[in-house]
């Protein structure tokens, strides 16, 4: 039995950053960037408007106020996306559109509100005007993006290590990528084990239990940014487990639920030592205090892979759960590259009291919120409901010390935030 901190290490240590692939940009989300990304030229890679408005030159509105309007001369209208056909002198001004080149000659651009263009006018001035009146003066470069503003050349966009949502993605759109290399998602096989399950949509007959954990390790490995194999249920004989697991040996990461513990038909751990090694199997925390971390290999499955990580997780739900969210969610998150793996942690406010009469940590599924800027937490929701509502309606994981110690109303304590139903990255907490 090893403490949780000491199996996070072994995790993160026996847990390898997968490989990196090249992907089209729209189809990167969530994932982590394998390089730096450097533009290939500057952005804009001209002068351009700010505004709609005028382009002029800065010395003709030097007496420009309400009360007396320059008057200038238009000679041409400049839209995004095509060049000035001709270049500004002392005494004219250019319409010109957000995003638009600005015209040779020009200095400064004024906004349309700052003129006597329409206020209620939609799309192109119907006086079709051949001077403008300018109310305001404007220096020289305002309202003018330069050439390299939004970026210079050689200047990095992006680093490596980045984690791909809708803002870099639009940035990286911006200056034409079209590709990009990001480490590949895990593909993880789920395999349940156990004599009493059956599958989902069969009666229920005495003595049997639905296979709800395969359900609910696919949604996380999903949730967490990974590939869920499903590979269905071992029954409780050596040959059959070990054939699931052989057939797993193509994805990047095996995953077992049940048969961890120390009964006559818990097996996982006999043919994971058989089929390589274990590295632990029980860690001073429940529940879920049964579980286990092994490498595996299988020369006859014949992917090219020497060896393959396999956790053993435990079998209630309840334990099942937190081992995926303690240990393999810390993981996945390595596999793809992602360098912040720590939990989220809050201080809250306890609103009842426990004690600690277990021998070892235990943990509790809890109920967070937040009120006038503090953190409340409620301890013993599963007292009140029953653990299944519990875990459909828990928010957070809160850590119980082990015998000895208690959690007392009014205590400020440390809580996992927790809200599986929400975008990974947009999280409830925040």
């Amino acid at each position: 039995m090893v403490t949780y901190e000491d199996a996070l290490k072994e995790v993160l240590y026996n847990i390898p950053v997968l490989e990196a692939e090249e992907k089209p940009l729209f189809k990167c989300a969530g994932q982590v960037l394998a390089e730096d990304i450097y533009p290939d030229c500057c952005f804009p890679q001209t002068d351009i408007s700010g505004p709609d408005g005028y382009a002029v030159q800065s010395a003709d509105l030097k007496r420009a106020g309400r009360d007396r309007p320059v008057r200038l001369r238009i000679i041409g209208t400049v839209r995004a996306g095509r060049l000035p056909k001709r270049a500004l002198s002392p005494g004219t001004a250019m319409r010109i559109m957000t995003g638009a080149v600005v015209p040779c000659g020009a200095d400064c651009v004024v906004r349309f509100e700052d003129t006597d263009e329409p206020e209620n006018k939609n799309g192109p001035n119907p006086g079709n005007p051949k001077e403008v009146k300018i109310y305001v003066s404007v220096p020289s470069r305002g309202n003018i993006r330069p050439a390299g503003s939004s970026i210079e050349k050689g200047a990095r966009l992006l680093p490596k290590g980045t984690v791909m949502g809708p803002a870099q993605i639009s940035t990286l759109a911006s200056v034409g990528k079209s590709q990009v290399r990001v480490i590949r998602q895990p593909v993880v096989a789920v395999i349940a084990t156990g004599d009493e399950l059956i599958d989902l949509g069969r009666p229920l007959s005495p003595g049997k239990a639905y296979n709800c954990n395969t359900a609910a390790i696919s949604s996380l490995i999903t949730y967490y940014g990974g590939k869920p194999k499903v590979l269905g249920i071992a029954r409780d004989r050596k040959e059959d487990l070990r054939a699931k697991i052989s057939k797993g040996m193509d994805a990047d990461l095996i995953i077992t639920s049940g048969g961890v513990s120390k009964g006559d038909y818990d097996l996982v751990r006999l043919v994971m030592d058989g089929m390589g090694k274990v590295i632990f199997s029980k860690i001073r925390m429940g529940p879920g205090a049964s579980v286990a971390l092994g490498i595996v290999k299988d020369a006859s499955s014949g992917n090219g892979k020497e060896s393959i990580p396999l956790f053993g997780l435990s079998g209630p739900p309840p334990g099942c759960l937190i081992n995926f969210e303690t240990l393999v969610r810390p993981a996945l998150l390595r596999m793809r590259g992602i360098q912040d793996i720590d939990h989220p942690v809050v201080e809250a406010l306890a609103l009842d009291s426990v004690a600690g009469v277990m021998p070892m940590t235990f943990v509790r599924w809890t109920y967070l919120e937040k009120r006038n800027g503090q953190f409340y937490v409620r301890l013993n929701v599963a007292d009140d409901v029953g653990i299944l509502p519990c875990i459909a309606t828990a928010n957070s994981l809160t850590m119980i010390p082990p015998k000895g110690t208690s959690i007392r109303e009014g205590d400020k304590i440390s809580v996992w935030p927790l809200d599986w139903r929400r975008p990974q990255f947009l999280p409830a907490y925040l």
